[in-house]
């Protein structure tokens, strides 16, 4: 083998070296979402002292939506319900674990007792199950500034598994009008299965 020939695979191998760690960053993050598990199966409504989190869906290669989380009142539509409020809860692509869960539960509002209300959790996780990030919600809050229902984890170093009461999430309201509200003290549990 020649001098310039050495010179040549030198210099490409040192190419090489310096660009694999960008492709594999690149190649990161181009990987799809991938939903691992979704129910659609509607739940029986629990006592609002025992809710259960059950599992809607789980999607690897995900991230939360930042920007709708943040501006929920900006990003409802023309309508407050259902159909104008989950999609602000949706994986966005990302390197995550995105867990949904759903509390049904029996509530009273303005006199009406036995109404049904639903709880949404969402989850991020690291591949080791380690909770990055949580949001919790009550769906049928319809009630403008919708943001003011919102709770953020404040938790750190709490491991994703079944039957985790919420509590340990520490989820606190950002805005809030009371300082004694801003902890979400309610409790429920979460179910994987």
């Amino acid at each position: 083998m020649t001098r310039k020939t050495k010179r040549q695979l030198k210099t490409l191998a040192i190419i090489i070296l310096l660009t694999f760690p960008f492709w594999g960053l690149v190649s990161c993050k181009s990987k799809p979402r991938i939903t691992v598990f979704e129910s659609t199966k509607n739940d029986t409504p629990t006592d609002f002292k025992n809710k259960i989190y059950k599992l809607k869906k789980k999607v690897i290669n995900s991230d939360f939506n930042y920007s709708k989380l943040k501006d929920i009142d900006g990003n409802i539509g023309d309508t407050i319900n259902l159909n104008g409020l989950m999609p602000i809860f949706e994986p966005a692509g990302g390197r995550f674990v995105y867990y949904q869960f759903i509390a049904t539960f029996k509530g009273h509002v303005f006199g009406e007792v036995g109404k049904s209300f639903h709880d949404i959790l969402i989850v991020k996780t690291d591949l080791t199950g380690k909770i990055m990030d949580a949001f919790q919600y009550t769906l049928e809050w319809a009630e403008p500034p919708l943001q003011y229902d919102l709770y953020k984890s404040t938790a750190q170093n709490v491991i994703l598994k079944n039957g985790l009461d919420i509590r340990s999430l520490n989820l606190m309201i950002k805005d809030f009008w009371d300082e004694k509200d801003r902890v979400l003290k309610e409790s429920g549990r979460l179910e994987l299965e």
